[in-house]
């Protein structure tokens, strides 16, 4: 029998322990979530999850998306212009301690350069470095190139979304605003889709349609490119919320993937969500349960 989350053979704080280390990374299908520490903010604009970074963790999310300004020389999470009362320093912590707990697991971290600086001495860069010499205890994955997940157990592995003068993570640094799109000319290979502009709720078809796309063609493409599909997407008359969940008229994403998923499970890349937590964390441990449906080779 294969493993699986709902009949409880695998734990959701445990599930990359059950994976084949030979899978590469990008290869899996990984629950993430958007803007990953916006659960501590009450706007309806700019909060993107319910659930703190340790719970998102224990209940399976493997890909965080940490958006940082840079002020005198350290980074303060973000999510726009808008702190969210975190430091990098309480991120790598969190991540450290549930690593040091599930040494089977890894880490995925997008960092990104989120608002312009303020007071630094230093590149972003630089104070990244700063960081990883700072939490000596953590081990980064910061080569180009896309590692098997056996090289990564018990570390974070970084997707670097701030400029670099030398190689540093996976360089996703040529990302455009509000596109699908593929990154080629980097060791790793991309195909992303990040249209989050959803002004109204009526247009939350139109957002499933992208996601609903790249879905189609995943299966084709892991293992040759790592696939991120964002599920995010927000609007003046659409926040977050509305977005996710849907209102009387119109069906949220998450309604959307779940029947999706439930229709017919297959490889799907890495999915970033907002409010992980929607249903007792059903879509998440639906992703985790794709990695064992398919007899998928090591990669």
């Amino acid at each position: 029998m294969c493993p699986s989350l709902t009949d409880s053979t695998v734990s959701p704080a445990d599930w990359m322990a059950a994976i084949d280390g030979r899978r590469l990374l990008g290869a899996l299908t990984l629950p993430g979530s958007h803007d990953t520490c916006a659960s501590t903010v009450d706007d309806r604009l700019a909060r993107t999850q319910h659930a703190a970074l340790e719970d998102q963790l224990l209940h399976g999310v493997r890909v965080l998306d940490i958006r940082c300004r840079h002020e005198r020389d350290r980074f303060a999470i973000h999510h726009g212009g808008i702190p969210l009362g975190l430091t990098f320093d309480d991120v790598v912590r969190t991540c450290g301690r549930f690593l040091a707990r599930h040494p089977g697991e890894s880490v995925v971290m997008s960092v990104k350069d989120e608002w312009p600086a303020r007071d630094c001495t230093r590149t972003f860069a630089a104070t990244f470095e700063w960081y990883v010499a700072r939490h000596a205890e953590m081990r980064w994955h910061v080569a180009p190139e896309p590692p098997r997940l056996q090289v990564v157990r018990g570390g974070i592995v970084l997707l670097r979304r701030f400029a670099s003068e030398k190689p540093l993570g996976l360089d996703l640094t040529a990302w455009p605003d509000n596109a699908t799109f593929d990154i080629d000319d980097v060791p790793a290979r991309f195909t992303i889709q990040d249209e989050f502009r959803v002004p109204v709720p009526a247009s939350i078809a139109f957002k499933w349609r992208a996601i609903d796309s790249l879905l189609e063609l995943a299966p084709s493409l892991c293992g040759e490119r790592w696939v991120i599909n964002f599920c995010s997407g927000t609007g003046m008359a659409a926040p977050p919320v509305v977005v996710a969940f849907g209102d009387t008229r119109h069906r949220g994403i998450h309604e959307r993937l779940a029947g999706r998923l439930a229709a017919r499970s297959q490889p799907c890349g890495t999915m970033m969500l907002d409010f992980c937590e929607w249903h007792d964390w059903h879509l998440v441990h639906a992703l985790i349960d794709c990695n064992w449906r398919h007899g998928l080779p090591p990669g």
